[in-house]
């Protein structure tokens, strides 16, 4: 009897065992794991992702911040515009000993100056302003201006390397978050018009229903954003890193100037058009085209790049481009978005989307950008508030933990070691990646600070001015506008050299520069392009060096002649100097 007793007891409590196990299992629901993987990605990560939330919903109005606070951005409206190449013109002509480059027109604009880049003598960029409808000069700011400083924290966090990437996988987390929060939510759908909660209960509760409400409203507003960053995700990094295949057609190299082209330019050195003839050569070929963004030839063989729009839907204002011949003015190519293909208008689409520029202009484009600004600001608010729901929850089982009879000393250090331990708590060991990112972040913003005021020419390796032809020649080899002070020559890896000439460079035909003794002159090295004081050619550095390495310079001129010279590669402290302010070896 007993033992029959014992086994039926046995088999009703395997069989409760059984039971509560189901039950167990049975918790872990659809809605039940999706809030899990919603809770996760929103707080792990939550100090990054506010940082990229409100630098995006401020830098919608990052132009308009600027304008407000520099007064050289601002322009006074005239009945009628200078032709914007010859307002670059006179801009050119004020700075002769400077190059202007990257010259913005701001047609698209109606109280904006005209800006352009400015090489300094320190390696440096500044910003020159000038009104488009009288031609006069409006002063310089820097290149990092409170606009420009929150436009650059939200594109890649100051971090040159991986901070594009890091931003752009925001975007998947984005997209995540808005279906788990969906599937997490049962029928949603019903509460689009149930108010928050806030007499008689818990902050935290209100903050709940808060958090549901706005999600809810913005639901069109997130899958923008995460279907735009996502896109932008696939291609940087996957595809960049060919961890993907590209789904785009990849752009055809821009058009240039044959052998032929410059060799019809004769044997002295040509005069090229002015930029006010350029944009009328524009203008005879396509009166409708709008011109934005004007960047003339970096080296000899290219063309002039004439970058507008015409009236084409959800694209950027630079994403049409005519190019011109610099001594002709015959167009020899174009690359406009109303000839593109769905493929290349949708990846098009993905910035006035993102970024709520699709306006255009006047008060179209403010009315645009008041929308994405309050519905990013909403976005922030969404990850601010779910991180304090959270907190507020686990708060509870904190409090468990320290017991009354505790000191107030022992109380103190248990509160500090449940925040910093890695384990437990909202944020867990992911709280040391998000300080991290920040100490990496303030890092590179120091460093962008460091150079706006020092410029790159402080760094790298230096090679002593040598008399090549009629022109005096020095070299800088540095890695990186942010990498001044690192090794500049590693094999195997991109580094840039700065060209620095005395002298009439227009009389240069082509300048290369190379690690080794170029083996021919039909192929002399890799060519130097940019301005007046940013001359660079970006060049791969061998995967072996000889033993006494040299940097080799070769000069071609309009009459045919070449002229060679070379350096040791690597400091000597005689012609080549180890100029960084960590002189790392």
């Amino acid at each position: 009897m007993n033992t029959h007793v014992s086994a039926s007891g046995s088999s009703i409590d395997e069989s409760n065992e059984r039971t509560f196990r189901n039950k167990k299992a049975k918790k872990i629901t659809a809605g039940r794991l999706a809030f899990l993987i919603h809770s996760f990605i929103g707080l792990k990560l939550s100090v990054i992702f506010c940082v990229v939330l409100l630098s995006g919903t401020i830098a919608v109005f990052h132009e308009e911040i600027d304008w407000l606070l520099y007064a050289e951005k601002r322009a006074t409206v005239a009945s009628e515009r200078m032709n914007p190449g010859a307002v670059y013109d006179k801009l050119q002509a004020q700075f002769p000993e400077s190059g202007i480059s990257s010259f913005y027109t701001a047609a698209d604009r109606e109280q904006t100056a005209a800006t352009a880049l400015k090489s300094t003598t320190s390696g440096g960029f500044t910003v020159v302003h000038i009104d488009p409808y009288s031609g006069e000069f409006k002063g310089e700011t820097d290149f990092l201006t409170v606009g420009s400083f929150i436009r650059i924290l939200h594109t890649n966090l100051f971090m040159p390397l991986v901070g594009r990437a890091f931003v752009n996988f925001f975007g998947v987390l984005c997209l995540i978050g808005l279906v788990t929060g969906l599937i997490a939510y049962r029928r949603f759908w019903r509460h689009f018009f149930t108010l928050p909660r806030y007499r008689g209960v818990k902050f935290h509760r209100f903050l709940a229903d808060l958090h549901k409400f706005i999600g809810l409203w913005s639901l069109w507003f997130v899958l923008i954003i995460g279907v735009s960053g996502s896109w932008w995700f696939y291609h940087n990094p996957l595809v960049l890193y060919k961890l993907a295949p590209p789904v785009v057609e990849a752009l055809p190299i821009e058009p240039g100037l044959s052998r032929r082209d410059i060799k019809q330019l004769g044997t002295s050195t040509p005069t090229k058009l002015s930029s006010a003839e350029i944009v009328e050569a524009v203008h005879k070929h396509d009166p409708d085209f709008t011109v934005i963004l004007l960047r003339p030839p970096e080296h000899n063989g290219m063309a002039y790049s004439v970058r507008g729009m015409k009236d084409d839907l959800l694209t950027s204002t630079v994403d049409s481009v005519y190019f011109v011949h610099p001594y002709t003015g015959a167009i020899i190519g174009s690359r406009l978005m109303e000839d593109a293909s769905f493929g290349r208008r949708f990846d098009r689409a993905m910035k006035p989307l993102h970024y709520g520029t699709f306006g255009e202009s006047g008060l179209a484009d403010l009315l645009v950008k008041s929308v994405w600004f309050i519905f990013g600001f909403a976005m922030t608010a969404l990850s601010i508030s779910g991180t304090i729901i959270y907190y507020k929850r686990t708060r509870s089982e904190v409090s468990r933990v320290i017991r009354p009879s505790m000191s107030n000393t022992k109380k103190r250090l248990l509160r500090t070691w449940l925040v910093i331990r890695p384990w437990g708590g909202p944020m867990s060991g992911f709280k040391y990646l998000n300080w991290l990112f920040v100490l990496v972040m303030c890092i590179g913003i120091s460093i962008a600070f460091k150079l706006q005021r020092e410029g790159t020419n402080s760094g790298g390796y230096h090679y002593q001015q040598q008399t090549v032809g009629e022109w005096k020649v020095s070299l800088q080899v540095v890695l990186g506008l942010l990498e001044k002070d690192l090794p500049p020559i590693t094999p195997g890896r991109k580094t840039n050299v700065n060209a620095f000439v005395e002298g009439d460079f227009s009389n240069i035909k082509f300048m290369y520069v190379d690690f080794k003794k170029p083996r021919t002159l039909r192929a002399p090295g890799f060519v130097i392009h940019g301005v007046t004081g940013n001359l660079a050619a970006h060049v791969v550095v061998p995967r072996t060096l000889p033993e006494e390495p040299k940097l080799w310079l070769t000069i071609e001129d309009w009459s045919g002649e070449f002229y060679q010279t070379s350096w040791p590669l690597m400091p000597d402290g005689q012609v080549t100097f180890d100029k960084r302010a960590t002189n790392i070896q």
